[in-house]
C-alpha cells in the first residue's frame, strides 16, 4: 500500500469514525450533519464527498464498520440462509440493543439505514421470486424486510414479554406464512407466464 492509499484510508476511517460517535452520541440523529461530520473529523466538508457521494453511502459505511466490530460482517448469500437466520436475527438483536435501537432511528428519521443490506436481500429475493410483478415484489419485499428485522424482533419481545424462543418462534412462523403466500404467488405468474 502506498503512502497516499494509506492516508486516504485514514481519512475515510476518521470520516467513518466521527460519524459514528455523532451517530451514536446524540440524543436526536437528525443532528446528523455532513458539516458536523466534517469539524468532527477535522476535514473538509468537501473531503467528505471525496470518500461518500451522499450521506446514504456514508450511513452505510458506519453500518459496515458495525459489522466488522461486531463480527458479523458476512451476509448471507441465499433467500433461504437469509430467512432461515431467524435466531442468530434475534440474538443479534438482544445482544446489541443500543445499536439497533440507534440505527431504526437513523433509518425512520432519513430513510437510509443500511440501504446497502436491503439492496442484496432485494437481490435474494428477486432470485428467489423472479415472477413476481415489479410492484408486487416490491410490497412483498418490503413486508418481508420490515418483519424480518431486528428492531422488529425487540418490539416483538418488548412489547408482548416474550423471551427470545418466544420471539423466533412467532417471527419464524409469521415468516414461513408470508413466505408461502409469496412463494404461491410466484408460481401462479411463472404459469401466467408460460
Amino acid at each position: 500500500m502506498t503512502l497516499r492509499e494509506r492516508q486516504t484510508e485514514l481519512t475515510r476511517t476518521a470520516i467513518v469514525e466521527a460519524a459514528s460517535d455523532l451517530l451514536f452520541g446524540s440524543d436526536d440523529v437528525r443532528d446528523f450533519t455532513m458539516q458536523e461530520v466534517a469539524d468532527r473529523a477535522g476535514v473538509s466538508h468537501r473531503t467528505i464527498y471525496r470518500h461518500f457521494g451522499s450521506r446514504e453511502e456514508l450511513i452505510n459505511a458506519i453500518g459496515r464498520s458495525f459489522d466488522d466490530r461486531l463480527g458479523e460482517s458476512d451476509l448471507p448469500q441465499t433467500f433461504e440462509e437469509w430467512i432461515g437466520a431467524v435466531p442468530w436475527l434475534v440474538s443479534f438483536a438482544r445482544t446489541h440493543d443500543s445499536i439497533v435501537r440507534r440505527g431504526f432511528l437513523l433509518g425512520f428519521a432519513t430513510g437510509s439505514w443500511r440501504t446497502d443490506r436491503d439492496e442484496h436481500y432485494w437481490t435474494l429475493f428477486r432470485r428467489r421470486f423472479p415472477h413476481l410483478p415489479e410492484d408486487v415484489a416490491r410490497q412483498d419485499f418490503a413486508a418481508l424486510r420490515h418483519l424480518y428485522s431486528a428492531a422488529a424482533t425487540l418490539q416483538l419481545g418488548e412489547r408482548f414479554r416474550l423471551d427470545a424462543a418466544g420471539v423466533a418462534a412467532a417471527l419464524g412462523r409469521a415468516l414461513d406464512a408470508l413466505v408461502a403466500d409469496i412463494d404461491r404467488r410466484d408460481r401462479q405468474a411463472a404459469q401466467e407466464d408460460a
